[in-house]
């Protein structure tokens, strides 16, 4: 664990779990409603965790694979439009208005660690210590899709879905290049 704390991604993302923990809901029966309704789907999904990491797993063999043929210099180029089309779509899903402070909060918190992790991959912190940032990369885009999942039952905008679909599968596709 002391590998971890020392690393300035790992306290960047207690941070951001830090700043919406303490969020208080409207005081109304659809905030609470929501709140469990996210909290039972976070909770089912995290049940399916072995399920979820082959599927993100698939994609990460699909993308080294598209991408064996290819020289350094396209490989660079894919990866920095990447990263920067995930950028994009969060950004995109950081603008909408979410009524529900729950949903908000998950929704903000989860792009926020993707935000971090996007960063971190451009910033190549990883060529430091592979093992862990690869680590931290996977447990937080895990995460992200879990949330992914239990979000999309919510009732959120489809555009919002569908940018944070596109923002965590370009990351896990980034992530997928820089293990190359």
């Amino acid at each position: 664990m002391e590998r971890f704390e020392r690393l300035k991604l790992f306290k960047d993302i207690q941070k951001v779990s830090d700043k919406y923990k303490n969020l208080q809901l409207k005081d109304d029966n659809k905030e609470i409603e929501d709140n469990i309704k996210l909290n039972s789907l976070l909770g089912f999904y995290k049940e399916k965790i072995d399920d979820i990491t082959n599927r993100s797993n698939i994609l990460l063999i699909k993308t080294k694979d598209e991408l064996k043929d290819k020289n350094f210099k396209d490989i660079h180029k894919v990866l920095v439009d990447l990263n920067t089309f995930s950028l994009q779509k969060f950004k995109s899903v950081k603008d909408e208005n979410i009524d529900s402070t729950t949903v908000m909060a998950v929704t903000h918190a989860t792009v926020d660690e993707l935000n971090l992790i996007n960063e971190s991959i451009r910033n190549k912190e990883y060529l430091n210590d592979k093992y862990t940032y690869f680590y931290i990369y996977e447990k937080v885009l895990l995460n992200a899709f879990i949330t992914f999942l239990a979000l999309k039952e919510m009732d959120m905008n489809k555009k919002t879905i569908s940018d944070l679909s596109q923002g965590i599968f370009t990351q896990l596709q980034t992530l997928a290049i820089i293990s190359i």
